[in-house]
Parts: C-alpha cells; structure tokens; sequence
C-alpha cells in the first residue's frame, strides 16, 4: 500500500522550511556586515592610496618646478659670465668718452650672441644709459634699473642679476637685466648692461605655460614680473603664494585662484632675486589618482556584490523549493484527513447501499423492467442511483486507502478495445461518434486489470460527457494506443470546450473538477493507478478539447519470464 504522509511529515517539513528561512536570512546578513566590514577597510585603504598618490602628484609639481628653477638659473649664470667677460673687454673704457669701440663690441655681442634677445646698454656712474644696442632698446639719458644697483655692484664687485625698474612700461615686466660693474684702478666707472626677455627666450615657456601648469615668475618681494594677466596676481596680499616668496625656500600649497582650486608651486631661481611658480588646478592635476581610485573601488565592490548576488539567488531558489515542499506537505496532510473522513464515510455509504439494495431486492423480486408507468421508472432511476453510488464509494475507498495493483500480464490495446465497446451505446445516446484506434502490434504491459479498468472508463465517460457538452457540430471522442519509446500509450482526446486555465494547475488533485456535477476523484485516482504501475497520466496542450495520455511500461521478455 502507497504510504500516505502524517502529521508529523507535515509538521517536520513545515518546521525545515521555516528553520531554512531563518537560515537564509542568518547567512544573507553575515555575509552583508563581513563584505560591510572588508569593503570599509577596502576603501579606507584606497583612500589612504588616494592620499598618497595626491602628496606624490604635489610632490612631483614641486620637482618639477625646482628643475626649472635650477634650469633657469643655469642659463642666468651663463648671461652673467659673458657680461663678465665683455665687461673686461679692453675696449670697454668710459673715461675717453669715445664709445666706438664699446659700440663695435655691444654690437657683436648684440647681433652674434644669441645670449641678450633684448639688447645691450652701457650706463654712466649715475646709472643713465651712454649709449645702447639696439639704440630702440633704452634710450639714452634713461634710468632702467633702480639707482641702488649701482651700490650693490659698488660693495660686492661683481655681478647682479635684477628685474626691470617697476616703473617700467608692461612690456618690460618678464626681463631681467645681468648688469657687470666696469672697474678700472679699483673704481667702477660704469655698468655693463644685457637685457633677456624670458616670456619669449623659451628658456622657460612664461607665454602659453605648459600642458599641465601655468609657470610665473615674481620677485622675493610678492612682484608678479610675468605673465601679467597671471590670476597669481588677482588674489588678495595675505592669501596669495606670492606672500610666502620672502622666505626663500622652496613650497607647495593649495590656493584659489579665479575660483578654482589650485596647487601652487614655487622655487627660487640661484643667483637671482626673482622665484619660479607652478599653477596647476587641483582637478587636473589629482586626475590621475582619482582615475586610479575608480579603476581599483568599482571592480573591488563588484567583486563584493557579485557572491552576495549568487548567494541571494541560490538561497531564494532553494527557498522556493522549500516553500513548494512546504504547500505539499501541507497538501498532503490535508488530503490524509480528507481521506480518513472519507473512507469512514465511504463505509458508512457502503453499508447503506448493500442494505437498501437487499430491501430493494427482497420488495421487487424478479426483473424490475416488468413495471410499468411512472413505478417502474422510478424503481429503475433509484437501482441507477444505487449502482453510481455504489462505484463512487468504491473510487472514495480505492483513494483513501492507497493503490496496490495486482499486475498480470495484459495487452494493453485489446484490453483497452473491448472496454471502449462498453461506452459505445452511451456515447451514440448523447450523439457523441467515438472510435478506438488499436495499436499495430499487441501492446504487452504488466497491470492490474479492474485498475486499467477504472482509468479507462473515467477518461473515456469524462471526453464522453465534454464532447457532448462542447456544441462542436460533430462532437467525437478517439482512443488511440500505440508504442512510444518503450511505453504503451494511451491517447484519449475530444473536441469539446477543453479544460479551463484555472483548472489546469490542480487538475489531478482531488475533489478539483470542472464538470458540474463531478466530484473531482476520477482524475485525481486514475493518475495515482498509472504511477503504481510505473506509468503516468498527463494533460496535453492542444487546439481544440482535451487530450489525456496515460503511459506505461511496456513488458520486456526478461519482465515477462520472472511474472510468470
């Protein structure tokens, strides 16, 4: 006998789904504050990279910035050797008042040195220009420098590298003049003047800045000598990195600048009183690490969620096969009590029947077709009534206490031929055409015959009574066997209205039914024989009505030897 679940079935899988859920959820939320926890130190680690990379980006500006000081200064003391040594020259002499030779000498050294792009000049004692090359360049009886240089040459005797005079025009504010002393007999008699214009030298690119910085040069004093229109010269005193220039060393800070935050770098230039600036915005100039900290943040949390995905899949399917097993458990504890009532009932029904058959029997001996007029169809409509009653009970009991087929060896397609006959007079009464289709061949199975029985003619009887309900104009029912990959197939189909969507999932359970006068067992019972036997009983998707195919085992020559 087929086992049927119990209570405590139920109640165990009800328990296993519930502890599952709690599981899921328990493993769901360690799982998300272990990744919380690993993606915080994660990016507290990326940060602290983000960090450094920012610090090695300042650091890098100011390295940067110092090599072109230094560069700078380099090319500045070469100036300052050749006005030295034209300063020496013997033609060089301020006394005679006869400047032929100084101007053969300033124009050589103006027109083939490629030193001065500006030009040369000569200055008197005081400081004005004598005379200069080209004369464009200063004119004479002017005073380009500030009139202290001509101290500081006179106490260090030797040369100065200086800015333009602050009261020069705008085009001047990028030179710087390399003024030598010219000495005769321990006296300066004059200076010796030659003129570079950094912004267009290319010693250092002041015009355009490069790619990744805008370069400046200011005096150690805050003066902004070029480019002028640099925003280092728009931003308050106290603020500006020009302000930090007097202390001498070399820094880097963080600025606005024309609203925009920017990194500042500044190194002072050697021999000079004028300091190099870098001004990169901060945006442009931390892209890199930022760029860095994306590459390395957004495949670290996709790493991270992609387990927690998996995870959360894996569990809400494994959670959905434990809720299924939960409604079956469930179903099934329900169908256990539904059939302990109903075989108790059964039984009762039974009983009532055997006894009112008897009684009917023993008050109308002989054949009660012999009534006639309204007695004799009542008699006969109420032993119809006994008979359905009787089969039902029978169904009920076969459901409630489980199938156990007594299987022989049975040819399936004469077997299922000659029950079909049964019905062929119901089915011409209600003007159904219903024909069976035997298979080519005998179709050997192992199954008990009064179950194959029932199978058939509730298939049958059910296409029967749709066929004639469905209004097709020629309402037929076909029964047709044959051999399919070593199952015996029976295939049972009728044109009438078909079985209803909402039916169609719970179909084979009991007391589910879509006739109006069914009670929902003939289905539910004929799939619980087929699987005894090894078979099945399924719902085919089809056009027009319904089509059952009930399978089963074929009997193989070794099967049929050990049955017999």
């Amino acid at each position: 006998m087929t086992r049927q679940p119990t209570a405590g079935d139920g109640e165990g899988e009800v328990d296993l789904a519930a502890a599952h859920a709690r599981f899921a959820r328990a493993v769901v939320a360690i799982y998300v504050a272990t990744a919380a926890v690993a993606v915080v130190l994660f990016v507290a680690s990326l940060l602290t990279d983000l960090g450094h990379q920012r610090d090695q980006a300042r650091a890098t500006l100011l390295l940067e910035t110092q090599l072109g000081a230094h560069h700078l200064g380099r090319h500045l003391g070469l100036l300052a050797e050749e006005v030295r040594r034209l300063g020496l020259r013997s033609e060089v002499d301020l006394t005679d008042q006869d400047f032929g030779p100084e101007r053969a000498l300033l124009n050589q050294s103006h027109g083939q040195s490629p030193f001065f792009n500006r030009g040369v000049a000569i200055l008197d004692a005081d400081g004005r220009v004598a005379w200069s090359e080209p004369a464009s360049f200063l004119p004479r009886g002017d005073l380009p420098v500030d009139p202290a240089l001509l101290v500081q040459l006179r106490r260090a005797h030797g040369v100065q590298i200086v800015p333009a005079s602050r009261s020069g025009p705008p085009s001047s504010s990028a030179v710087l003049y390399v003024a030598s002393p010219v000495e005769r007999a321990g006296r300066v008699e004059g200076v010796l003047l030659g003129a570079i214009d950094l912004a267009t030298t290319g010693v250092v690119d002041l015009a355009s800045g490069r790619k990744t910085a805008g370069l400046s040069l200011a005096t150690r004093d805050g003066r902004l000598l070029c480019p002028p229109g640099s925003p280092l010269a728009r931003e308050g005193s106290e603020s500006s990195p020009l302000a930090l220039l007097a202390g001498g060393d070399p820094f880097v800070r963080d600025s606005q600048l024309a609203g925009e935050a920017t990194v500042v770098a500044a190194a002072p230039v050697q021999g000079t009183d004028v300091a190099l600036l870098a001004a990169v915005p901060a945006g442009r100039l931390y892209e890199p690490s930022r760029r860095r900290f994306l590459a390395r943040l957004l495949p670290g949390l996709a790493i991270a969620a992609l387990p927690l995905v998996g995870l959360s899949v894996l569990l809400r399917d494994s959670l959905r096969t434990f809720r299924a097993a939960e409604e079956r458990a469930v179903r099934g504890e329900r169908l256990r009590s539904v059939g302990e009532a109903a075989s108790l009932i059964a039984h009762e029904v039974r009983n009532a029947l055997n006894g009112l058959r008897m009684g009917l029997d023993l008050a109308l001996p002989g054949d009660p077709g012999r009534l006639e007029g309204r007695q004799g169809e009542a008699l006969r409509g109420l032993r119809q009534e006994v008979e359905r009653l009787t089969g039902f009970t029978a169904d009920l009991l076969r459901f409630s206490q489980g199938i156990a087929p007594r299987a022989v060896p049975l040819d399936l397609s004469a077997f299922a031929t000659k029950v079909g006959q049964l019905f062929t007079p119901a089915a011409e009464r209600l003007g159904v055409a219903f024909r069976t289709v035997p298979a080519e061949a005998p179709l050997d199975v192992l199954a008990d015959p009064t179950l194959v029985h029932a199978v058939i003619a509730n298939l049958v009887g059910n296409a029967i009574d749709f066929a004639a309900a469905g209004g097709a104009p020629s309402p037929t029912v076909e029964m047709q066997l044959q051999a399919r990959q070593g199952r015996a197939e029976m295939r049972v189909s009728d044109n009438g209205h078909g079985v209803a969507e909402g039916v169609r999932p719970r179909l084979f359970e009991p007391f589910v039914t879509s006739k109006p006068s069914g009670v929902g067992l003939g289905l539910a019972l004929s799939r619980r024989i087929a699987r005894a036997h090894g078979g099945d009983l399924e719902l085919e998707r089809s056009a027009v009505g319904a089509v059952f195919v009930v399978t089963l085992p074929l009997r193989t020559p070794a099967a049929g030897g050990g049955a017999a």
